[in-house]
């Protein structure tokens, strides 16, 4: 039997590779990967985390956390009817419209969750309610399904976060609330996943084909009941989903903040689906399930800004010289021996006190070149050699019309050298944190068309 059953969990899963849904979710991802590359080229005059590496990194994870899944959701006897999927994906693409950072199954499910218990208090009320198809196809979710499938979307995604979230970080100006500028990391990571998952429907007993399961499955029993002579029929089809992972290291490492987010999002996960697997037993523990999912979501991300924030930033600027922020892969400056974290002091013997001065002294030096500063403040020095891991800016690149053009121009000629070093206190170019306007892109696309 669990020969068969692997079989056909297999067969499924492959052709679940080639759905056309699991290939948008793909084609998502390539665009988001794709959009981040365009900001780094912006920047830096160059792309730090190459597109396709990237997005082949994301696939191979996605494609054996979506095999995880599958098999749990299996086990389980997780079905698409018990879990309201036709509700929380609608839920989810407006969700959204009012802002990406909403995409998310705690927010969608959480929001179905409530509409369901609303269902339920109401259909007493209102006794037509259960023979509409909206209020008869909410009353049929499964509450406990639902709240299982988010945490255990949820766990898988603090497993790839914990595998994978720390690689292709591309460097940021982050502007603080007290109108100082430091160097941070922007974490941004896509999985599409191919999932197995179960319809349910109610057949003849002499109908009944496939592979016989055993008495105790399914764990998480559907609300469908069959009548005399009739049995319940499963049948595995192939679905696809998507993971996201976006998040800012400025007081702690990239490795350090994937870290930590991993941690406080699986012990998220393994509370909710608790929670879940109790209310199968114990109904009532659907409501603070519900309320959990979307709450305790919102507390993470809450909780993960406060704390980065709140302490000491790794990358703030140094006026003993220039604090190297990252070194890329190589570059002229990782065969130097250059290092995260340095404070280049000298040129050739010239002191230094800002990334524009170290490089008019490495321009106005020969092909190889002696830097010295502090490393874990201990004294270092190491040879530089001015081959380039990137073109030089072109001329026309810039413009006098262009306010920011120097600054651009410095930071492409240091990225060209491969040495990304901490901002200046009060550098002109910075991202910064918004607060949260619901429909943003709608008002902006209503000012532009005002405008035109």
């Amino acid at each position: 039997m669990l020969l068969e059953l692997l079989e056909v969990l297999i067969s499924v899963f492959l052709f679940a590779l080639l759905h056309p849904m699991f290939w948008f979710v793909v084609l998502l991802t390539i665009i988001q990967y794709r959009r981040i590359s365009g900001m780094e080229l912006r920047m830096f005059g160059r792309t730090i985390n190459h597109v396709w590496r990237q997005v082949i990194s994301s696939l191979g994870l996605g494609i054996l956390g979506g095999f995880a899944a599958s098999v749990v959701m299996l086990l389980l006897g997780l079905s698409l009817e018990q879990i309201g999927l036709y509700f929380v994906w609608p839920v989810a693409l407006i969700l959204l419209l009012i802002h990406p950072r909403f995409l998310c199954f705690a927010y969608a499910g959480g929001l179905v969750g409530l509409a369901v218990l609303l269902a339920r208090a109401a259909a007493p009320l209102f006794p037509g309610l259960a023979g509409s198809r909206i209020g008869g196809a909410l009353l049929q979710v499964y509450l406990p399904a639902l709240l299982v499938l988010i945490g255990l979307l949820h766990l898988i995604e603090s497993l790839l976060i914990y595998l994978g979230g720390h690689r292709g970080f591309t460097p940021v100006y982050y502007k603080l609330s007290a109108r100082e500028v430091v160097g941070g990391f922007s974490l941004q990571r896509f999985w599409p996943m191919p999932l197995v998952a179960l319809m349910v429907t109610v057949v003849l007993q002499t109908e009944i084909a496939g592979v016989s399961m055993p008495d105790w499955w399914p764990l998480l029993k559907p609300s469908l009941q069959p009548g005399i002579g009739e049995s319940l029929q499963y049948l595995a089809v192939p679905v696809a989903a998507g993971l996201g992972y976006a998040d800012l290291a400025l007081s702690s490492t990239p490795q350090e903040k994937s870290l930590s987010s991993a941690r406080y999002l699986a012990l998220y996960s393994v509370a909710l689906l608790a929670i879940a697997l109790a209310a199968v037993y114990y109904s009532p523990l659907v409501v603070p399930g519900v309320i959990l999912a979307p709450l305790g979501h919102e507390l993470l991300v809450v909780y993960g800004n406060k704390r980065e924030m709140s302490r000491e930033p790794l990358y703030r600027d140094d006026t003993r010289g220039v604090k190297v922020m990252m070194v890329l892969p190589g570059s002229a400056a990782e065969q130097a021996g250059l290092k995260q974290g340095d404070i280049i002091q000298k040129v050739n013997g010239f002191p230094v006190h800002s990334l524009a001065e170290l490089l008019a002294r490495i321009e106005e030096s020969y092909f190889m070149l002696l830097l010295e500063g502090l490393r874990m403040e201990k004294e270092f020095s190491v040879i530089f050699k001015k081959s380039k891991s990137g073109p030089d800016p072109a001329p026309g690149d810039y413009t006098q019309a262009a306010p920011f053009a120097p600054a651009y121009a410095i930071l492409h000629r240091s990225a060209a050298l491969g040495l990304i070093a901490v901002p200046p206190r009060h550098s002109q170019l910075y991202v910064e944190k918004r607060r949260v306007r619901p429909l943003g892109w709608l008002r902006r696309l209503i000012s532009r068309k005002k405008s035109d």
